[in-house]
């Protein structure tokens, strides 16, 4: 209790310091009057060191001897300095007490003559800390470990025949090669030669079909505004500040945090200012935008927790979810509230969270959170919604099941992390055997010499060369790996909610490729062009431009178990389709080819 005390204590502090700018630099650099002699040291020592390496014959030898550990010594002040300056700091306490825990270890033999062991022991007891505490080293580095362990353990398990694995496993027999690489980049192969040819692109769009059904145009209303108020949380809009482009929309901003550290997240709040509409009161999470945000995301195991009450009826106080995610969304619970209990829902508000990547999970956690804690929440299910755009797998089957009454999830096409989790991985992992054993059928497992320069020639025929595996075995060796994989597996997160999937059509790309080639660019040309438009453009603009953005063309409307999201499309645009300009891109392709309405045509 005393832990949890302490972290949520600190909170303020790390809001003054993220949102003063250059002030925590300055204030939080360390000894400040001696910066200024370290500075002259360090000159002193580089001129000195200069000085005698200039030096001619074998004065130059004896002088920098002699002379060149000052140089060094003053060298490393100077770098330390700048490290400590550049230390976020959150990190910084942790640091100092690891510190303090290190001398207070070797100074034990020294105390233990004066009587004094047991005072050091008392105080290296008393650094224990919160095991939810994301910015305590430890705590973190245990729980990345625990990731990887899951994550070893279930590819490990994932054999072609899990029997036969068994009798070996029995028998001391060692298990097959798996060459990874050669088969990812057969794979990556295939998948390009089904995309660029007509008949066999049609069987990947079927997967995609058959997941879902079609989406109902009233889900569809508002999508775009609800993904710009998501978006708006990051704060890095070209068209001006959160608050100006709030005002455009609408809404007045009551609060906007800008907290930046492991464990917490940055939100603010937004309630609308037109008084003859229903009242709405936003709160947009803020995704994954630093360092701090990427450690929360890296602490991705499964983990049980238990709520006050069922988030929904029926349901169970008892669920697994993303940990990192869950610790965020329950530090931001806390502080939303009093705020949503006592005064915007007494006031007749209506709450929107929303939010993007990171920011999408938290969101629905949040939800989860607060109708546990509040019932009118649960009494209608109207007071609150949620949406979530390319949001992580954050939930275990029955807990994304239940909240499909208030969430509402959007992915676009092949996102590669709204499959980041154990099941999508040793889906994929499937197919990776399957071509790996093709491979080997064919002497192209890279096993030996010969092997590697057929593989290499292999790979070089690129996309026009002849199939290793044709898009129906692709197909069925996927429905195999998909039924080894359990719904159920306490390790298994799933995206919350209803769930909205914008794809692209593959039967389309062979018009697409062969213009392409007609352009005659190299690839030079084709990165430099790219790291232009990653110059120049703003990604978080309002300003969409289809001609250079992959946009989907079509949507279905599934859950977070259909076949389309239990495994990895590698296809080269899966980060791409993360990032916010090709969502806005395909939700004003939906929303034009289905004639719904949107921000620019209500606009114009």
């Amino acid at each position: 209790m005393n832990a949890r005390k302490r972290c949520t204590s600190l909170s303020p502090l790390f809001n003054d310091q993220s949102s003063n700018g250059d002030s925590g630099a300055k204030s939080g650099s360390p000894l400040p009057y001696i910066a200024p002699w370290v500075r002259a040291v360090a000159i002193f020592g580089l001129g000195y060191g200069i000085g005698g390496v200039s030096a001619p014959g074998w004065q130059r030898h004896s002088r920098v001897a002699s002379k060149i550990g000052v140089t060094r010594i003053a060298l490393v002040i100077l770098i330390l300095r700048d490290l400590w300056r550049s230390t976020p700091q959150w990190a910084k306490p942790r640091i100092s007490r690891y510190g303090r825990k290190v001398m207070n270890i070797v100074s034990v033999p020294f105390r233990r003559i004066s009587g004094a062991v047991d005072e050091v022991v008392d105080e290296i007891e008393d650094e224990i800390e919160d095991v939810d505490d994301i910015t305590d080293f430890s705590n973190f580095a245990t729980k990345i470990q625990g990731v990887i362990d899951v994550a070893k353990k279930k590819l490990e398990l994932e054999e072609d025949d899990p029997t036969e694995a068994v009798q070996k496993s029995e028998k001391g027999q060692v298990r097959d090669d798996f060459n990874v690489q050669a088969s990812f980049l057969a794979f990556v192969q295939i998948l390009s030669q089904v995309k660029s040819r007509r008949a066999s692109a049609s069987s990947r769009d079927q997967i995609y079909r058959s997941s879902g059904t079609a989406v109902p145009i009233e889900m569809l209303e508002g999508l775009d505004e609800m993904f710009e108020l998501a978006d708006l949380a990051y704060d890095e809009h070209k068209d001006g500040s959160i608050k100006e482009v709030l005002n455009g929309m609408g809404y007045n901003l009551i609060k906007h945090d800008t907290t930046a550290v492991p464990g917490y997240l940055g939100h603010y709040i937004a309630i609308n200012s037109d008084q003859t509409k229903e009242k709405t009161a936003v709160i947009g999470v803020k995704g994954t935008s630093n360092l701090e945000d990427f450690l929360t995301d890296m602490c991705a195991s499964a983990v049980e927790y238990n709520l006050t009450n069922p988030f929904y009826e029926g349901g169970s106080k008892t669920l697994r979810c993303h940990e990192g995610a869950f610790i965020s969304s329950q530090r931001l619970a806390e502080d939303l509230q009093p705020t949503i209990q006592n005064l915007l829902l007494p006031s007749g508000y209506k709450i929107i969270l929303a939010g993007h990547s990171l920011g999408a999970g938290c969101a629905t956690i949040l939800s989860m959170l607060l109708r546990s804690s509040i019932p009118s929440l649960q009494d209608n299910n109207n007071l609150l919604k949620v949406w979530a755009f390319a949001s992580p797998p954050v939930l275990d089957l029955n807990s994304a099941l239940g909240c499909s009454s208030f969430v509402t999830s959007v992915v676009n096409n092949c996102d590669v992390v709204t499959r980041a989790n154990v099941s999508p991985l040793v889906v994929t992992a499937g197919l990776l055997r399957a071509v790996n054993k093709r491979l080997k059928e064919r002497n192209l497992d890279m096993s030996d010499f010969q092997s590697t320069i057929s593989f290499l020639n292999k790979i070089k025929e690129g996309s026009d060369g002849e199939m290793l595996m044709s898009a129906d075995e692709v197909t069925l060796e996927l429905d195999k790996s998909l039924k080894r994989s359990e719904l159920q597996d306490p390790d298994h997160l799933y995206l919350p909610g209803k769930v909205i999937v914008m794809y692209d059509l593959w039967e389309k790309e062979q018009q697409k490729l062969q213009d392409q080639k007609e352009s005659q660019r190299d690839y030079s040309t084709i990165l430099k062009d790219w790291m232009q438009t990653m110059n120049d453009a703003n990604m978080h603009s309002t300003d969409v431009d289809l001609k250079n953005i992959t946009t989907a063309e079509e949507a279905i409307l599934c859950d977070g178990t259909c076949k389309a999201l239990r495994f990895i499309e590698l296809d080269g645009r899966l980060i791409d389709d993360h990032m916010a300009p090709q969502y806005r891109s395909s939700i004003a392709n939906i929303l034009s080819s289905r004639n719904v309405s949107s921000i620019e045509k209500s606009e114009t």
